[in-house]
């Protein structure tokens, strides 16, 4: 099927190239667990694996809520955004509301159920109430499943405006919820494994969602891809030879930029192609992420302690420079724990990645040839 490539926003259907293992695993991960997390770069594909679930849960028919958080900036704005959200026959309070006294309580399960405002006072001395009413609910009847874009940015506005304590309290609830059968799919452009460390969330609370990874494409799918996209007789194999050539790094992304930049039905001559990398794709790409590898790098500085000079340098110059993937053990850090925190850190901000072979050894290395770039050009060996 002709692939009708599209650049800037997630993609659905025919501008979408199928990555049937990888989607599979999603929709698998989506069913037999509480739900997923999805953090990382930007860029990489991680909307347009969003929208992949949500089509898998449209064609099954499953019931779902989708908004996106960075515009939140209180338990009130999320409140309010998911009730608001639920169709009107799953609304939450509203059979609780004749059994509950008269008071600010049943004010504020009303104001939640009509989607009306309130005051973020009285929720936050009501939460434990409103929290064990949806627990209550959803045990007698499974909610939709909760998907939020950007979760990650609403816990740093939350944590910006209000402190880390609304913050876990949030993330506290949201595992109870889970836990009686409210399904989610957390996604976001920052770490949360960096924002927990930075300021003392516990990120445990999310340990019982499944990690989902967005890899680069494999040679094998980035030719597919190329091959779809470029439907005509005027492409040639020497033509996708070269592409790859010059491109280097092969998320979805990357070839769009390419190809747009190249042609598609005409291409320019293959010999041309370099130049056309060196004018008018590597600079726009690199920028966007090497500039999101900056400003990753530059909040570790944040971090508690001597953590960034003392193990977050020290393990990204270990890994960066091996020539093979480093065993977990030879890395620095005197504390375990430390380390596998912070390697955690680094594999969901995209500089690293890692492998655990049959002995269970675990092994870490560049995340992409794009982090390892950065790293180098940066100056940082």
């Amino acid at each position: 099927m002709r692939l009708k490539i599209h650049y800037g926003t997630a993609v659905t259907g025919e501008q979408r190239f199928a990555r049937p293992a990888l989607e599979q695993r999603l929709h698998e991960a989506m069913q037999s667990s509480n739900g997923v997390k999805m953090f990382g770069l930007r860029r990489i594909g991680k909307s347009t694996f969003r929208e992949c679930a949500i089509e898998e849960l449209k064609r099954q028919k499953v019931p779902y809520v989708s908004f996106d958080g960075q515009g939140l900036n209180s338990l009130s704005d999320f409140m309010t955004k998911w009730m608001t959200e639920l169709p009107k026959e799953k609304r939450l309070f509203q059979g609780l509301l004749q059994k509950v006294a008269k008071g600010p309580l049943t004010s504020l399960l009303d104001s939640l159920t009509k989607g009306t405002p309130f005051d973020e006072a009285t929720l936050d001395a009501y939460w434990q109430g409103v929290s064990t009413a949806i627990l209550d609910r959803t045990r007698a009847e499974p909610l939709p499943i909760l998907i939020v874009d950007e979760f990650s940015m609403l816990m740093d506005n939350l944590v910006k405006r209000h402190g880390p304590d609304k913050a876990n309290r949030l993330l506290a609830s949201m595992r109870e919820w889970r836990g009686a059968g409210v399904k989610m799919l957390l996604t976001g452009s920052i770490g949360m494994q960096r924002l927990a460390r930075q300021h003392s969330l516990n990120h445990e609370h999310l340990n019982d969602l499944q990690d989902f990874d967005v890899p680069e494409l494999t040679e094998t799918e980035a030719r597919e891809f190329i091959c779809a996209a470029t439907n005509s007789t005027a492409w040639t194999s020497t033509h996708t030879d070269a592409l790859l050539r010059e491109s280097g790094v092969l998320y979805p992304c990357f070839l769009v930029k390419a190809l747009l930049e190249v042609g598609v039905t005409e291409p320019r001559p293959s010999e041309d192609f370099a130049t056309i990398f060196a004018n008018n794709v590597r600079p726009y790409l690199h920028n966007d992420f090497f500039r999101q590898f900056d400003n990753r790098f530059k909040a570790y500085a944040d971090l508690p302690g001597n953590q960034y000079r003392e193990i977050v340098i020290p393990i990204l110059r270990a890994v960066m420079a091996a020539e093979e993937p480093c065993l977990v053990n030879s890395l620095p850090g005197a504390d375990p724990s430390d380390r596998a925190e912070v390697l955690d850190m680094l594999k969901e901000d995209g500089f690293i990645t890692s492998t655990v072979d049959a002995t269970f050894q675990r092994r870490w290395k560049p995340a992409s040839r794009l982090a390892h770039a950065w790293w180098m050009q940066r100056g940082l060996v």
